[in-house]
Parts: C-alpha cells; structure tokens; sequence
C-alpha cells in the first residue's frame, strides 16, 4: 500500500476543492494595509547573549546584568484582533551561560491592581490567570518543543508539545521560577537547566516563541505568527534563537531514590499492615540529544487518583495515563496520528491488572530522544505475577524519521501480553504528514497507517489499518477518515474496545469573528458511521453544532442535535437488572450547555441534554462551581445526574465530585479530591500534601480513605496513609 502518495494526492485534491471557500470565507477583504503587510513579514529572529554573571531568581529585574540580555518587545496582538498593537507592553530578556537559559519577562500593566493571579500550584491551570508562556524547539526541527508558563504569584507549568500538536503536561521537568506583582505589573524570571532538556549541540539556532495573555481582557499576545489561525503549540511558526554555543549537560546523570512507608486498613476484614519500601530511578544522557531511564521497583503512590465515569455504552471506558515514568516523553510512543482507538500501544496496560488493581514493576528501562532526523522510543519492563499471571517482560519499540519539512514515516513494534500468560506481537508502520504553509498560512494535514497483530492459536484476520486527511484552521477546520479493524486483531498492549469494524469518521466547522461583544460563532457538523466487516450498519451518529458562542469576556454557550442510530445482535446490560434485548434503536438528542469565563473567580458551568435513548427516554443535567477565593485556596464542586427510562426499566446514575486545593507556597500544596457515584455505591477520598523542597526533590503524604455507601449510610471501607520522600541528585 502506498500510503504517503495516497495521503498526499487525497490531501491537496480535497483542500483544492475548499480554497475558494477559503478566501471567500475570510475575512482579509476587511483588513487595514497596515495589517496585512505586517503579516507578510513573519520571520523573528533574536541572537542570545552570554553572561559569565548569572542573574538572581527572585522574580525582579535589577541585576545590572539583565542590562546586556538579548531584548525581545515586537509582540502583537493575536486575540481579539489579529496582529495589531497590544494594549499593554511586554519586554523580553534573554540571557545564558554554560549551564543555564535565562529568561526575564517584564508585563507592563496600566492597572496592576486588575492583574488576575489565582493559582500557584505547580501545574496548575494556570489559563485561568495572567500568564507568559514560551516554547523552546532545541533541535530545531520545527516539530517538537518544550514549553514552560508562569503567572504572576509564582505557579508554573512546563510540557512537551510534540508534532506541532500533542501538548504533555505530564512532563516535569527540573527548572526555575519566580515572579512578582509591582506597580508597573509584574516579572517572571526563569533559569532553564541544559541539564534538563536535550538538544542539538552541533546546531546553534532554537526555535523560540513567547506568548503572554491578560486574562481581564482575554487578550493574547505574541513573538512570532501573531495570527489566530495559528496555534502557539504550531512548532514551525516559531521564530529562531540563534548563538547557543558551548551548553554543558555535566555527566548527564540523575540519580533519584526513593523511600516509602505505607499503612492499609481493612475495616470489613478487620485486619492491618504497614510496608516500608525503597526503589530508584536513573536518567543518564547518552548524547545531548538521547536519554536513557532506568527504573527499580517502580512506585506510584502519589499518584492522582482517576476521576470515575459511568459507563452507558457496551464498550470498555478510557482512563488517562497520569503515572510519571509513563508520561516522560510518552509522546514520542504515538503512533499514526490515533488518538484514542486503536492504540498499538497503552501504557496503563502495564502495571494495572484486569481488575483495576497495582501489579508491581520490578524494573524498567526506556530510552527516548533523537539523532538526526531519527525519533527514537524504547521500553522495557518486567512485571510483577499477579493472580493467576506469570511475570512477564513487556517491550515497545518506536522509530520515525522526519521527511518532507513536517512530516513524518515510521514504525512500532510491541512485545508481550499483561493480561495473560500466552504471548503476543504487533508490528506497524505509519505515515503523517503536516504541511502549515498550504495556501499561504493554512494548515493541512493525513495520517496513513497499518497494524498487523500475532496472537498464538489464532490465524489470520489480525489486521487493522486507517488513513485521515484534515485542514485544520482558524475559519474552515474539517477532516475526513477511514479505520478497519479485523475481528482477531489484538494488541495486547494497546487499547482497542470494538474489533470486527470499519468506521468512516468526518467533521466540519466554521468560524465567524463579528468584531463586537460577541468574539465568534462556531457551527459544524460531526458524523461517525460503523459497521461490520461486511457493511452491515452497527452504529452510526451525526451531532449538529447548530451554534457555538463566545463572548468577549469569555462566557461560552452551545446548542447541539444529534441523530444516533445502534443496532444491535447482542443484548446487553446497561445497568443492574436492565437488558436491553437484539434489536434496532434509533433515538436523538438536545445539549445546551454554558461555560463561564475563566476570568472569573466565580465560576459556572452547566449542562441540560434531552432526548430519546435506546428504547426510552433520558434527562441528563450536570453543572460545576469553581471558586478561585484566592492565590492560596481553590473550591470546586462538580454533579451529573442521568434520569433514564427505558421499557425494559428504569434507573439513575449520579456522580459527584468536589476538590479542596489549599496552596502555601507555589511549593507547598494540600490538595484534596472527594468523588461518589451511586452504581458502585462508593465514595472515596484522595488527600495529597507536597512539599517540593527544591525541583526534582520533593516530600508527599498521601491519604486515601474509601467508603461503602449503603442505605444511604456512609461505612468506611479501607484506609490508606502513605509518605515517600524522592531526592534527586545531578552530576
């Protein structure tokens, strides 16, 4: 199959097919001179400065040598209006020596007393404040990048952003901040660690952007490409720093131990026990650009808690990764632009059992970074037995290789069955392809790929395979897709709830900006068809955006209509004593839905959804409450409630969540997370107090307490008090 011709000849015919609504749909014809001959010129360009005198940390500016930075103040406006002047002014210092990029980021504020600052947790949400943001693309390749954000009382947040799409929060990395509120404004300054990021040393030249946005204005702006059809995330359209010569990374090697004590209680057994335990974990840089981890007795105790969900479907629910050594450079493992379904590879299927419980890593290996134009992912690990489960070794391989200017060819190979003591191969190959000058600044974008599984006892029939074409813009986002999955196909390690399928998968919107209190209008459409192998329809759903609006203060409201169609050829329980027999069901719904703005600090969400379902009817509300009382307290209360009616009977489901986050520091937090739902009749409780002393070496105590609820009466059912100390140390 030769699929990158094919993506690409289907790509440019059906992008050629929209351009004239395109242009016909922008809005360029309305722009002032000034404005657009601004935006031919989009280049930015800085050169870094050394300093052999390493300023301060401390979130002010008046250091002589931040006198002799690199100076950056050519920011635009990006929203509300595209590439005009801001309303306030930002100056952007850069400096660096052997060991560190030094950041000093001054937000000019006419109304200091107006800046926005709720958060100051360590990767926090923080587009809920004023922030600056600023990604750093070390090799260059205008792909891949780090990012790091700052807010003006000292939270931060760092991530990966890979293909110029993929956005990892999970990432932590080991660097500096501070800032500061002064009449002026406010300050950040960041000192980035060589240390902490790989890069290219035989090239100079980083790929840079900078953004900064006032959220009483919900006003971004930004360095390179000031333009709403443009994403930050988008790699390519970041300007350059050049003069990065002579960046030291020391030895390359961290060292991080651990030490754990935990105590459990069983109140319905009656019984208790208390377990000490040690482990590690090694980081070594093999080149500057390729990094190894080494991991024993792997331990996730403080790890967040899943948010609980309710299944109403008759396919298995999708559950977030949230464990560290999984989600460092998780990105590099993804693999034909899938999102979700089927994924060849899911890391939760390592160190989870088929019953949700932990199954010890005894020890890992992973190696991850890039040479050249070569992307490279490696795993390695061996479990732990567990029930009636050998232990066993599971490995995941990952290559690509950058061609075309964005795009890029690979393969991924993975080893291994958790869930069973048999074995298990898969094997595929990948192709996608980007391409943000299409048109002048459009975006265009395909994915093809195929998977071939190999399960013992089982021949033929273990193949799946996908291809997908997008254009996804400011004013016309759309794209179009095909996926086969034959009826034995099994990754092992992957996640794929539904086999013996071919979907056909498409979406449209369109964009309107009016320029006045309301900021845009969205509507689109979005359709999925399903059937079997032999074209016989399963599923099929069409949801009309029939409007999408936001204002200019941030205030969102939607309505949406959906025509859902199931046919189905077995019965199946959708709840306790509830059998929905073979049959065909046809049924649509209506969602209003309203989201506040995140500038406030009171804040509400709601949800209605009305409709037929399945062979009855349903009521869906659902509201959230966020409370941002202040930089140091957060309170959030969360409900949905299905009321559903069926002729084969009736019944509710209900989820409640609510979080109590107190922050004493940006280092020091005590977050708390109270979640119940009526199917399990359960409630539990996740209490985390963190102490970063310093980055990289922190200090948790951890409380999980579970509940059996029954009759409306509230039983404890387990507790669990666990603290663990991990220091890291760098050479």
């Amino acid at each position: 199959m030769r699929f990158p011709a094919t993506i690409s000849i289907l790509a440019t015919l059906a992008l050629t097919m929209v351009s004239p609504l395109v242009v016909c749909g922008s809005d360029k014809e309305d722009r002032s001179p000034e404005v657009v001959s601004a935006q031919i010129d989009i280049s930015h360009e800085a050169v870094a400065v050394r300093t052999d005198e390493p300023p301060i940390i401390d979130g002010r500016i008046d250091e002589a040598v931040w006198e002799k930075a690199t100076i950056i103040k050519n920011l635009r406006q990006v929203e509300p209006v595209e590439n005009s002047e801001p309303s306030e002014r930002t100056v952007v210092r850069i400096l660096f020596d052997s060991d560190f990029l030094y950041v000093a980021i001054r937000c000019y504020d006419s109304e200091p007393d107006k800046i926005i600052a709720t958060q100051m947790r360590r990767e926090g949400q923080l587009f809920f404040d004023d922030r600056v943001l600023i990604v750093l693309d070390t090799f260059h390749d205008r792909r891949n990048a780090y990012f790091f954000e700052m807010n003006p009382v000292g939270g931060r947040t760092d991530a990966l952003i890979e293909n110029n799409n993929n956005f990892r929060t999970d990432w932590d990395g080991i660097w500096y901040g501070k800032s500061s509120i002064d009449d002026e404004g406010w300050v950040v300054e960041m000192a980035i660690p060589f240390k902490t990021i790989n890069f290219d040393q035989n090239n100079d030249t980083w790929g840079l952007n900078i953004q900064r946005s006032i959220r009483r204005k919900n006003e971004d702006i930004r360095w390179s490409a000031p333009f709403q059809n443009k994403s930050f995330r988008s790699i390519s359209d970041a300007g350059e720093l050049s003069g990065l010569v002579g960046l030291e990374q020391g030895v390359g090697l961290d060292f991080v131990p651990y030490g754990k004590t935990s105590y459990l209680r069983d109140h319905n057994a009656g019984e208790s026990d208390t377990e000490t335990d040690i482990g590690f974990d090694l980081f070594y840089n093999i080149t500057p650009s390729l990094k190894a981890a080494f991991t024993v007795n792997t331990d996730f105790a403080e790890t967040e808690v899943d948010e609980r969900q309710v299944n109403l479907t008759r396919f298995p629910l999708f559950f977030p990764e949230k464990r560290d050594f999984f989600l460092q450079d998780a990105g590099i493992f993804n693999f034909g632009g899938i999102r979700r379904d089927p994924l060849p590879f899911f890391s939760r299927r390592i160190g989870i059992g088929n019953s949700g419980e932990a199954v010890d890593i005894l020890a890992g290996v992973k190696v991850t970074g890039r040479q050249g134009d070569l992307n490279i992912g490696l795993l390695n690990v061996q479990a732990d037995e567990h029930s009636d489960i050998d232990d066993k070794n599971l490995a995941v391989g990952r290559l690509s290789y950058n061609v075309l200017a964005e795009s890029e060819v690979g393969m991924i190979f993975t080893n291994g069955d958790p869930t069973s003591n048999g074995s298990n191969t898969v094997v595929g190959f990948d192709f996608n392809f980007r391409d943000s000058e299409y048109n002048g600044n459009q975006t265009a974008t395909g994915n093809a790929w195929v998977l071939q599984s190999k399960t013992p006892g089982i021949d033929g029939g273990e193949t799946a395979y996908g291809i997908k074409v997008g254009y996804p813009n400011d004013t016309i986002d759309w794209d179009l897709g095909f996926t086969h999955i034959d009826k034995e196909f099994n990754p092992a390690l992957g996640f794929v709830p539904r086999r013996g399928i071919r979907e056909y998968f498409g979406r449209f919107r369109y964009r309107w900006r009016p320029g006045t209190d309301i900021r845009r209008i969205d509507v689109g459409v979005f359709s999925r068809l399903i059937t079997d192998l032999d074209n016989s329809l399963e599923s099929s759903s069409i949801r009309f955006n029939i409007f999408e609006i936001e204002t200019e203060y941030g205030d969102e409201i939607q309505l949406e209509y959906s025509l859902l169609k199931e046919d189905l050829d077995d019965s199946f329980e959708i709840s306790d004593g509830v059998v929905l027999p073979v049959d065909t069901y046809d049924w649509d719904e209506w969602k209003i839905s309203y989201e506040g703005s995140r500038a406030r600090l009171l804040r509400f969400s709601a949800h209605a959804l009305i409709g037929d379902f399945w062979s009855g009817d349903r009521w869906q509300l659902g509201g959230e409450v966020e409370w941002r009382a202040s930089k140091n307290l957060f309170l959030s209360v969360e409900f949905e409630q299905n009321q559903i009616d069926l002729d084969e009977g009736d019944f509710i489901t209900r989820i409640g969540r609510a979080r109590v986050n107190i922050y004493f520091t940006p280092d020091i937090s005590w977050q708390t997370f109270v979640q119940y739902d009526n199917v399990s009749d359960t409630m539990g409780l996740n209490s985390r107090f963190k102490w970063i002393v310093q980055p990289g070496s922190e200090v948790f105590f951890v409380l999980n307490q579970g509940y059996d609820v029954i009759d409306s009466r509230i039983h404890s059912a387990f507790t669990q008090v666990t603290s663990k100390v991990g220091w890291t140390f760098r050479f």
